[in-house]
């Protein structure tokens, strides 16, 4: 039950934040009479630094807070402040109380190893159920996005988020009373040693860049796809379809990893960079549209094989918060690598994302073999059997040929 609202509250957090999003302009300007075209850039810009800032702190709160605690704090903030929306006199108050509201639903976001790591069948089954979430989210929220656009008065729109706020706050607090515990949703501990947290901040570098190569093709791909002659209504279904790919090809997810291995990572972020270059080669609908789908495949496949290896690097919440921090500076610098790259040709994202994947296609951390979840244990020799009963030290326990055997808990989580 608590990994169920956990999801809802991670996919209302996607929902909300993205689903208002491109309408940002129209409310802006029949709500406050803002008509300056960087107001929304601006507005964006800071809604992410909020994430950016309030992310460690949060973090660091887990140290001494039980993350189920904390979640429900930035609820309950979250409700007082979506309501105050529909209420705010001016711009400045709005972009203030939106500020606030980030950074108070930024902490959902430091749930994402329970959430994975607490799935019955272990933690890559448990990464593509919140991926699934994620991207269902955002297809939510496009549709979303196109009802509210046609309310006379976007602004009219704003008191339903604080109902979906408050529903979720009452679930979360039914929820904790019930099965949360004294400890919240338990974390295991961080990284400790200096080579854990050299990795660590590896893959929060890689996660940077993914999200700058990911999300640098967005602002532009809909006015590129209509200057080569596409209507809008096609350019917006071009838009949302890798969103649908990537929940076509979850499924299969588990079975190429089981194949591939180690090399479904790169093998998908090359493939991915493959696709974007075929949309910056094409304008006709029906290639552009085949081209997307392979991106989404791409992306779901991508998104699953590296938050898997940063939930098995990420200890809990308090060091996953670099990863979820990294990720946000990312979606910053996103828009601002697409406007630069854009300048000289719509097509700049599109290359600029290609060439970005090819590099991380070629720079990704090797990772060492471990058995899949649905593998079958392997038999324990006698000897090591011997050396378990008669309780030695884990640094004793080895097979003839010099092989470490982990401990049950240790394996099945690796």
């Amino acid at each position: 039950m608590n990994r169920g609202v956990l999801l809802c509250a991670a996919g209302l957090h996607m929902a909300t934040q993205s689903a208002l999003a491109p309408f940002y302009p129209k409310l802006f300007r029949e709500a406050f009479g803002v008509r300056e075209f960087g107001a929304t850039g601006g507005f964006l810009m800071v809604c992410q630094l909020a994430a950016i800032v309030s992310l460690p702190l949060w973090g660091r709160a887990t140290r001494r807070y039980p993350l189920a605690r904390l979640v429900t704090a930035g609820q309950s903030a979250a409700v007082l402040l979506a309501a105050s929306l529909a209420l705010a006199p001016n711009f400045p108050t709005f972009t203030v109380l939106s500020v606030l509201l980030i950074a108070a639903k930024s902490v959902v976001l430091l749930a994402y190893p329970s959430i994975a790591r607490s799935h019955a069948k272990g933690l890559f089954p448990g990464v593509l159920q919140y991926v699934a979430v994620l991207h269902g989210a955002s297809i939510a929220a496009t549709l979303l996005g196109t009802v509210v656009v046609t309310v006379p008065n976007p602004r009219l729109a704003l008191p339903l988020l604080a109902v979906a706020e408050l529903a979720l706050l009452l679930l979360l607090s039914a929820v904790g009373r019930r099965s949360a515990g004294r400890n919240g949703w338990a974390q295991p501990p961080a990284p400790g040693t200096q080579s854990d947290k050299l990795k660590l901040a590896y893959l929060a570098a890689f996660v940077l860049a993914y999200a700058v190569a990911v999300y640098a093709v967005r602002p532009y791909f809909t006015e590129y796809a209509t200057d080569g002659g596409t209507s809008t209504q096609t350019a917006a279904l071009l838009f949302v379809l890798p969103h649908a790919a990537v929940l076509a090809v979850l499924p299969a997810a588990k079975l190429l990893r089981a194949k591939l291995g180690s090399a479904l990572l790169p093998t998908a972020l090359a493939l991915g960079a493959a696709s974007l270059a075929w949309q910056a080669a094409t304008t006709d609908p029906v290639s552009l549209g085949a081209a997307r789908v392979v991106f989404g495949v791409a992306l779901g496949l991508s998104q699953v094989a590296l938050d898997h290896r940063t939930l098995s690097t990420a200890g809990g919440s308090q060091s996953y918060s670099l990863i979820a921090t990294a990720q946000t500076a990312g979606l910053l610098l996103a828009p601002l690598v697409a406007t630069l790259t854009a300048k000289a040709d719509l097509t700049g994202p599109l290359l600029a994302g290609a060439a970005l994947l090819t590099l991380l296609a070629l720079l990704t951390p090797t990772e060492r073999h471990h058995p899949h979840e649905h593998a079958p244990r392997p038999r324990t020799p006698r000897r090591v059997a011997g050396v378990l009963a008669r309780g030695e030290s884990s640094a004793a326990r080895q097979d003839p040929v010099g092989v470490r055997v982990r401990g049950t808990d240790q394996a099945r989580s690796a």
